[in-house]
């Protein structure tokens, strides 16, 4: 009877509150580890748990294996802050898997007013290998940015679906290639612009990364910056990153109109609202002095130092506005 009370409450709180998330309670959970899985600060949103739950719980503060608890409604939840939109329905999806939110934690608010849309480039269509190292290194920068505060927006390129022609691994690194076919730079434009909307007076940038050789904790490999000419952000950003390389890297030359010769990739920085940087990892031999930056660094170091970029580049302009 009990128990039956108990899923009563439950249900009749979801019909006050549409945006309520029931989860089942597995072995070894405990309120923190139920809470970082729905990607919750569990310190944050431990009390309202137990006030929501507080008829469904053993001495107050334990849970019942295989019973059903109620998530506090949280704007703030990783699984939100951190999704991938999709091409076709536009919908947003987390991310993260609960696995993976179980080893996540809050580090600070320094981009709590920052939106970030990440974008994959066709350059980086490549085997599956190369696909699938891309897809780490874009999930590790969102990671990163979320754990700060910053709202990510992940934007994969399915050219594929789309027939455009996939590059292969070793295929001759093309500057002038676009991000994306005519229907791909169309969405972006919508997708991007359409929330840029919604998040009024914050802080916005679109990282496109194209990925032409793969990151190995013992590779060497060369990095491109590019911005458009006309956007005084997107240089500041761009000249910004650079110099956080040249801390530790060796910087041969910056080139930033390469990449803008083709059309569709000119539609594309013409038409999104934010401020648009492209950061190419290729091989760094035989492109001569094409803004190269020579280093044994991996993926780890790479998603770091762009993280890095974003907080100052956030934190300066803020102070900035100040």
């Amino acid at each position: 009877m009990k128990t039956f009370l108990s899923i009563f409450l439950i249900f009749s709180v979801l019909l006050l509150n549409s945006q309520a998330t029931v989860v089942t309670a597995g072995k070894g959970d405990g309120i923190f580890s139920l809470l970082r899985k729905q990607g919750l600060d569990p310190v944050k949103y431990y009390s309202e748990f137990v006030n929501l739950n507080k008829d469904n719980l053993k001495n107050g503060s334990e849970l019942y294996l295989g019973r059903s608890y109620i998530i506090p409604d949280a704007p703030d939840s990783f699984k939100k802050m951190a999704v991938q939109l999709e091409t076709r329905s536009d919908s947003e999806n987390a991310i993260f898997t609960e696995k993976e939110l179980a080893l996540v934690s809050s580090k600070s608010e320094r981009l709590k007013n920052a939106v970030i849309y990440l974008l994959s480039g066709e350059n980086s269509i490549g085997s599956d290998h190369l696909r699938a190292v891309e897809k780490q290194v874009m999930e590790r920068l969102a990671s990163q940015l979320m754990v700060h505060g910053a709202r990510v927006y992940l934007l994969e390129n399915d050219s594929i679906l789309a027939g455009s022609k996939i590059p292969d691994e070793d295929e001759v690194f093309n500057l002038e290639r676009p991000i994306g076919n005519h229907e791909q730079m169309q969405y972006y434009v919508d997708a991007i612009n359409q929330r840029y909307l919604r998040n009024p007076g914050k802080y916005q940038r679109v990282l496109v990364m194209n990925l032409n050789k793969s990151l190995t904790n013992s590779t060497n490999f060369g990095v491109s910056i590019f911005h458009h000419g006309n956007s005084l952000e997107g240089e500041r950003f761009a000249n910004s990153l650079q110099a956080i390389f040249n801390q530790s890297h060796k910087v041969v030359q910056q080139e930033n109109t390469a990449v803008f010769k083709n059309d569709l990739n000119l539609f594309l920085v013409k038409n999104v609202v934010p401020p648009i940087t492209m950061i190419t990892v290729h091989e760094t031999e035989g492109y001569g002095k094409r803004g190269r930056i020579s280093s044994s660094a991996n993926k780890k170091v790479l998603t770091e130092i762009i993280t890095s970029e974003v907080l100052k580049d956030y934190a300066e302009l803020s102070l900035e506005e100040n």
